[in-house]
């Protein structure tokens, strides 16, 4: 019989672009952010996504994720993300 309880598994409340978003890792990527705001990832190279982030764990609460980037989740974290296209 195999003992699962020393594995918790927890999952996060997000809020991304001012939606509920359930997570179930400690961390997300900046990828992973993009496609819960937009559903994707735009493949136009012309295609920029800033995203913010407040309310995360100490010692990063507040900031912004950079293509590649990843930063530990909180419950109740807030994600803003917007999509620009360059001129």
């Amino acid at each position: 019989m195999e003992n699962h309880n020393n594995q918790e598994h927890k999952e996060f409340t997000l809020i991304v672009n001012t939606r509920e978003k359930k997570w179930g890792e400690p961390q997300i990527s900046y990828e992973q952010v993009v496609v819960l705001a937009f559903g994707s990832i735009a493949v136009d190279p012309d295609t920029v996504y800033t995203v913010t982030y407040s309310k995360g764990k100490d010692p990063h609460r507040e900031g912004s994720l950079v293509k590649g980037g990843i930063v530990q989740v909180a419950n109740g974290m807030i994600f803003n993300v917007t999509q620009t296209r360059k001129s």
